[in-house]
């Protein structure tokens, strides 16, 4: 089992949530919505996961954020806890700033370990903070998995958002960086939004409005490298891991 993928699964869960939906899409244009355009998905176990990389060369690689014991009417389990991190304007100065934001209210205000935090940058518009769901005590049905991710993300993104109040509920800058609100909610129901993440160490390959291809690769970033870099040096440190 690819290990990167799958880190927040301990040794029962690793025996017991097998399979997963993986997806891939084609390079997309900036002004396109990846949920309105024809994926690629195949279920399967998740031991299968490098031969779906290969398949499409590393590029626009997901897997869902659902995981089952079986391929059809299994037990369910969601993971990482994600807090997804984007402009889209591509302001990355911007959504660095909020990605240190986030990872030290996790430490400060609700005292989660750093062994519990990954950092990735997307390698387009933001990063990706993934934490491990115990943390938040996430256990239950998949009804009470997403009202549990739901509610931990709605106190980060309320946290973020004290003394401000910006147009929509998932800004946390003045710049228009969000966090996805993944989860749902209570007035519009718990339902995974997204239900599909990037693969780690994935090539994120784009058109940019004049047609050309852009590629970069999704990197992970240490806690040390996340307080110090420049987005800049993220962006330069992503490119260069690229074909």
């Amino acid at each position: 089992m690819p290990s990167s993928a799958f880190w927040w699964l301990d040794s029962r869960q690793k025996t017991k949530y097998i399979y997963a939906e993986f997806g891939h899409h084609r390079p997309i244009r900036d002004d396109e919505d990846p949920c309105s355009i024809q994926w690629d998905t195949k279920t399967c176990m998740i031991n299968q996961l490098n031969d779906w990389r290969e398949s499409f060369q590393n590029t626009n690689v997901y897997r869902s954020l659902k995981i089952a014991t079986a391929p059809v009417d299994g037990e369910q389990l969601i993971g990482p806890f994600l807090v997804d991190i984007d402009n889209d304007n591509e302001d990355l100065d911007d959504a660095l700033v909020v990605a240190r934001k986030t990872f030290h209210f996790l430490q400060d205000r609700l005292g989660v370990d750093a062994n519990n935090v990954r950092i990735f940058f997307t390698g387009h518009k933001g990063f990706n903070l993934e934490v491990h769901p115990q943390v938040f005590g996430i256990r239950g049905s998949i009804g009470d998995q997403l009202r549990n991710f739901a509610d931990s993300l709605r106190q980060i993104t309320e946290g973020l958002r004290v003394g401000k109040s910006w147009q929509t509920i998932n800004q946390v800058s003045d710049t228009e960086t969000v966090i996805d609100q993944i989860y749902g909610n209570r007035h519009f129901g718990y339902r995974l939004k997204h239900p599909y993440i990037r693969l780690h160490s994935s090539l994120n390959k784009w058109l940019v409005s004049d047609g050309r291809a852009k590629i970069r690769t999704k990197i992970e970033l240490s806690v040390d490298e996340l307080n110090k870099v420049t987005a800049r040096e993220v962006v330069d440190k992503s490119e260069k891991q690229a074909p």
